[in-house]
């Protein structure tokens, strides 16, 4: 700032210098300083504008921040969901009761639970996989599995 002043007195001089009617020099000096107060005044003008531009960059930024934050935390869940650990004991399955209809989801672990109990109605409903549904080929263990493992290599050949 300091050699801002020191260059606004060095040419005020070189003005007085040139000019020797001091009215016209007045008129001169009053000039250029108005001619500068509109040089400051623009440049206050271009640093507002650019301090909103900042203000609304840094708002701008928070609110993607919070966006990435929500969607890390929604793509953490979907890895949770997908890379489980897979010695885990039960499964979540909707069920349907057969006495209200109520629907609901329960975590069932196959090798303790075979019955539920309804959260609306509280009777306890059997646990009956595969009951009504053909087997798909792909359980081990099942009676229609253990009845292919009975047969013969040339029943299948007969039919």
């Amino acid at each position: 700032m300091s050699d801002l002043n020191k260059e606004y007195k060095k040419i005020v001089k070189e003005i007085e210098g040139i000019i020797t009617d001091k009215e016209e020099f007045e008129l001169t000096k009053n000039k250029i300083a108005e001619l500068s107060l509109l040089f400051v005044d623009v440049i206050d003008r271009v640093t507002d504008l650019a301090d909103h531009k900042l203000e609304q960059i840094e708002e701008n930024q928070k609110e993607m921040e919070k966006r990435l934050e929500r969607l890390s935390a929604i793509v953490d869940g979907i890895e949770r969901d997908i890379y489980e650990d897979e010695n885990m004991d039960g499964f979540d399955f909707e069920i349907v009761c057969p006495y209200c209809n109520h629907e609901f989801v329960a975590d069932i672990d196959f090798e303790n639970k075979r019955d539920i109990e309804c959260p609306e109605c509280h009777n306890m409903i059997e646990l009956d996989f595969n009951a009504d549904e053909g087997c798909s080929g792909d359980c081990l263990g099942c009676h229609e599995h253990y009845e292919d493992e009975k047969k013969s290599p040339n029943e299948d050949e007969d039919m």
